[in-house]
């Protein structure tokens, strides 16, 4: 039975200072031309990710009797954060595979260490973790933060970074190096995601085929292959993408009503997964571990914007059926469905959205920028991450921090595997390539605080060059440098 003092407590403290707010802005994306992870998130390309011969090499963790220890998150409803899969805890089984998985992982934990795991469910958690701190409350062991957000909480003071929780190790293959790696200041983590969470995962964007159209096309490479080699590249994606352009009512027009193209949709998933792809950052870490301005003097993410806009113009590859950066989404589902474009992007959620398509669907990554890339980088942001409110006492830190190593460990080989390969692989993805291509996507996700954090001053900028069509990256560099600095050096620095 899952314990309720914890929610109590907290809502308590809610009515008493119902007048503070905490919260911010935020964004994620990819790592720096070059730039590659020690673990398993980073490898090239392969039909498998981690071998399994190296799984028995990890060291046990330590056995420990908690005590009835409950292991309290802060976490999301489902009133807002609708487009991510957040479940950390479920009250019983409902013969739903996930859900179950889900159960089955934290009675494991509950009875390995003689412990309790709960949640406390609120509309969006980063909204009260400001009235949480000031009222001293320790109701929340870990809080979920829409990724928007951790960045704002943590130059507040409202976050411990995770060195202070022993036992979790980052090199291990359940956390996400590139996240550890971005949400972070000086070499201190202040917000990690792991396998025990499928918030940000499922936040990967993915590239769908039309599986009968590339058939009718009698397009002659394997894409699967292509991806496995190393050999898909944003220009093989725009040739065949080239190859699906026709005026189908023959009124010399090109309409999105009536004709066909190579995709369509929202910039800010394209154009912004075509830059992360090429494993472009717009904020990265200086050799101190300070964030910084990523785009000035990079002269590869200036060619790459540069030449992403070039071979988009005037050819009906993309067209954007919606006005604005952010829009256009609905409207691209509804051609792709249509049997209008060949390509389509989705989140790694939104695949769920095409189980009564009629055509056959694949599953891609988006490409590489050139074959000589070391990896595939899949552009993760809109998910939420762990972070451990500075209300957390001390003599909680032991146990809050086995229970989470342990709980991504699980997870890698039970939540994990069924949300893959149950949910995905077989009710959405139709072959076994789209499940091998789910694997080199799960283990290529890329964050970036230009993406999650301030993407205002960086990532929207940068988008809306490229939907006016003009090449204007470098003058767009130079006018923002400062604005962007001045925001990074006020996000970052804790007061």
């Amino acid at each position: 039975m899952k314990k309720t003092t914890k929610l109590t407590s907290l809502l308590l403290a809610m009515l008493m200072l119902a007048t503070a707010c905490g919260g911010g802005e935020t964004t994620p994306a990819a790592d720096n031309a070059g730039t590659t992870a020690p673990s398993a998130d980073a490898e090239t390309p392969a039909e498998e990710t981690v071998p399994e011969e190296t799984e028995p090499e990890y060291e046990p963790l330590p056995s420990k009797d908690m005590n009835g220890f409950d292991l309290c998150f802060y976490n999301y409803d489902e009133s807002w954060l609708s487009w991510v899969i957040n479940i950390l805890d479920t009250e019983e089984t409902t013969g739903d595979v996930l859900n179950d998985a889900v159960w089955d992982r934290n009675n494991r934990m509950e009875e390995t260490y003689n412990c309790v795991i709960s949640q406390m469910l609120d509309r969006n958690p980063a909204d009260q973790l400001a009235a949480l701190v000031q009222a001293g409350d320790t109701s929340a062991d870990v809080v979920m933060i829409y990724d928007e957000q951790i960045v704002n909480h943590y130059a507040a003071g409202r976050l411990l970074t995770w060195d202070v929780l022993p036992h979790v190790n980052f090199e291990h293959p359940w956390w996400s190096w590139n996240a550890t790696q971005t949400f972070n200041a000086a070499g201190k983590v202040y917000a990690a995601t792991g396998d025990f969470s499928l918030a940000q995962s499922t936040r990967s964007f993915i590239l769908m085929f039309n599986k009968d159209m590339y058939a009718d096309l009698s397009l002659e490479d394997d894409l699967y292959q292509l991806v496995l080699d190393g050999k898909w590249t944003m220009d093989k994606l725009i040739t065949l993408a080239e190859t699906a352009v026709l005026d189908l009512n023959g009124d010399g027009v090109m309409n999105p009503l009536d004709d066909r193209f190579g995709t369509a949709g929202a910039i800010k998933l394209w154009f912004g997964s075509l830059v992360t792809g090429a494993g472009i950052k717009y904020v990265d870490l200086d050799e101190e571990g300070n964030a910084v301005f990523a785009i000035p003097g990079n002269e590869y993410a200036a060619t790459v914007m540069s030449d992403i806009l070039a071979k988009h113009n005037g050819n009906y590859i993309f067209t954007q059926v919606a006005e604005g950066v952010h829009s256009g989404s609905n409207e691209s589902q509804v051609m792709f469905k249509n049997n209008q474009t060949l390509f389509h992007g989705s989140s790694m959620k939104g695949i769920s959205g095409y189980r009564d398509m009629d055509s056959d669907i694949g599953i891609l990554p988006f490409p590489k920028y050139t074959e000589d890339q070391d990896a595939y980088y899949a552009l993760t942001s809109g998910g939420t991450m762990a972070t451990i409110p500075t209300t957390l006492p001390a003599d909680s830190y032991d146990n809050v921090g086995l229970i989470l190593e342990a709980m991504s460990r699980d997870s890698r080989e039970s939540v994990i595997p069924v949300y893959k390969e149950t949910l995905l692989k077989s009710r959405y993805a139709r072959d076994e390539g789209s499940a091998a291509m789910l694997d080199i996507i799960f283990a290529s996700a890329m964050y970036d605080i230009g993406l999650s954090v301030i993407p205002s001053e960086t990532y929207y900028k940068y988008m809306e060059v490229f939907m006016n069509g003009t090449d204007t990256f470098a003058s767009l560099t130079k006018s923002i440098t400062k604005i962007v600095n001045k925001k990074l050096e006020s996000l970052t620095k804790q007061g």
